[in-house]
């Protein structure tokens, strides 16, 4: 069975020095393949004996108050994946994946339940909002499936959720993919690849928490969706091998002041920039909210997560460029702020408790040309990186 950390705890300690000697960076969790800690003998026995039994992608990681690590693994390879949202617990020396809130509510065959989760959030309150894209395998939505769940990690409840309707989300061509949260209007802005149409249908929706209802806008504009021949290597490897990647709307993330929602597409490299009064008004026309898109600036590598932190920095991931990039929020400059060569396609960021960044790495490339060597890699599949000292999440302010 694959169902361990690859790498011995000696063998972490000291990739764990080596990094922070180099980048001030260490790793706290990585793995070959993903362990799951699966308590229902059926749910159990299905993914023992499923093709992709040790083969799950870990995408998207966050944590919360108390510093416990949440992590996404979206059932894109199939339904037989015990749990696409897990808590990470210790087993010994190995980090296993946990079905959070519970097994039941990432059970496949409950019809509220969570299919396929990538983008979350966990804001200053210790609420999760759980975007559940529910694309199972790339099959067509059912009504409910694409969804926003609000889960209060403290009290261990729902306190909300939305359906987004067919208009919002269209069931055969939406990639719900990640979100920004503003705690104090009530506000989160998501993200919408649009991948599973040609051509893409990429897109943004603002979603008010208070009112509980959703708008989509920049449907399928210039803004959203990818960009005409753009193409990228992941180091001397093209992304894809069998034809480029083409993926809309990605990246997203809000300004400390929460006046400036910022995003990117993923196959694209330029940095978009919206004033959010104008989308907090749902009266807001539609051509109002084109004209105001500001492009930022181009960057030097595409880019995949996106953060900010209460100072107005904006973080966004690298993926040619084995890192993250800093955007300075006062003065507007553009920096490397992290490199490591092992830190391959870093997809998501998140803020720790003790002011730290955390970076998930996943080799996604790798896992979707099917090239993934889940046994024996030159370098961990997947890991969970942290960069101590970097600031405050931007729901704090």
């Amino acid at each position: 069975m694959l169902k361990k950390v690859l790498l011995t705890a000696s063998m972490t300690a000291v990739l764990a020095t080596s990094a922070v000697a180099m980048d001030g960076l260490e790793v706290v969790a990585e793995w070959n393949s993903l362990p799951y800690a699966v308590k229902d003998a059926k749910i159990k026995e299905n993914w023992e004996k499923s093709d992709l039994y040790g083969k799950a992608l870990i995408m998207g990681a966050k944590v919360d108050s108390d510093g416990s690590i949440y992590v996404s693994t979206a059932r894109w390879g199939g339904p037989s994946i015990p749990s696409t949202l897990s808590k990470l617990v210790k087993n010994g020396d190995v980090w296993e994946l946990e079905a959070y809130p519970s097994e039941e509510m990432n059970d496949i065959a409950n019809a509220s339940g969570l299919k396929a989760v990538l983008g979350f959030e966990i804001d200053r309150n210790d609420v999760m909002w759980i975007l559940d894209q529910g694309h199972v395998a790339g099959g067509e939505n059912k009504p409910g499936d694409a969804k926003l769940v609000l889960w209060d990690i403290k009290q261990n409840k729902e306190i909300q959720r939305y359906d987004f309707p067919a208009d919002q989300a269209d069931p055969k061509c939406s990639f719900l993919n990640d979100l920004a949260v503003d705690n104090d209007t009530g506000f989160a802005y998501i993200a919408d690849s649009g991948i599973f149409c040609d051509p893409l249908h990429g897109g943004l929706l603002v979603y008010d928490s208070k009112a509980n209802k959703a708008r989509r806008i920049l449907d399928q504009s210039k803004f959203t969706n990818d960009e005409p021949n753009f193409f990228f290597n992941i180091g001397d490897r093209k992304v894809l091998k069998n034809g480029g990647m083409r993926t809309g709307a990605d990246g997203i993330a809000l300004s400390a002041d929460k006046d400036k929602l910022y995003w990117t597409n993923l196959t694209g490299n330029h940095l978009y920039r919206l004033d959010t009064d104008l989308l907090r008004n749902f009266d807001t026309s539609e051509t109002v909210i084109e004209h105001g898109v500001d492009m930022v600036t181009t960057l030097p590598s595409n880019t995949d997560g996106m953060t900010a932190d209460d100072k107005g920095n904006i973080y966004l991931t690298a993926l040619s460029l084995d890192g993250v990039m800093k955007l300075d929020g006062e003065t507007g400059q553009l920096s490397r702020f992290i490199f490591d060569p092992e830190m391959k396609w870093p997809d998501t960021l998140a803020w720790g408790p003790d002011e730290s960044l955390y970076i998930v790495s996943n080799h996604l490339h790798l896992w979707v040309d099917g090239d993934m060597n889940f046994k024996d890699p030159d370098v961990p599949n997947f890991r969970i990186w942290k960069k101590s000292g970097v600031g405050k999440s931007y729901t704090t302010k």
